[in-house]
């Protein structure tokens, strides 16, 4: 069901795996989001929240230029809920202060990604 109001949240999409890249985007936009990204280094990313802040992210806990977690204190930092999107259960280690952040491990279906980022959005309303 897409989203109602005027404008759409803007989710920020982190993850390196094309397919899980473009098939995540779609659901997004199909369900009413506005996407950035995917972005597949931190670095791009690090380099758009230069001028952009989202209204809530998805982040593989690694990518192609290495841990997440410059993303992930930065989008705490301004409050941003997020989520860690993973296959690699021994990527928490590179999250460890984020034990509070919902963690979900790859694969799942994209449309419970969708459901995660609208739970997301209502917990800071």
């Amino acid at each position: 069901m897409p989203i109602q109001n005027t404008s759409k949240p803007l989710v920020l999409i982190l993850e390196d795996e094309a397919l899980i890249a473009l098939n995540l985007q779609d659901e997004l936009q199909d369900a009413g989001y506005k996407v950035a990204g995917p972005f597949t280094t931190c670095a791009t990313a690090l380099e758009w929240l230069q001028t952009t802040t989202p209204d809530t992210a998805i982040l593989d806990a690694a990518l192609k230029d290495g841990p997440c977690r410059e993303i992930a204190l930065e989008l705490s930092r301004r409050e941003v809920p997020f989520l860690i999107y993973s296959g690699h259960h021994e990527d928490r280690q590179f999250l460890a202060d984020f034990d509070h952040v919902t963690w979900i491990e790859k694969p799942v279906p994209p449309s419970v990604l969708v459901q995660a980022c609208r739970q997301l959005l209502v917990g800071c309303d």
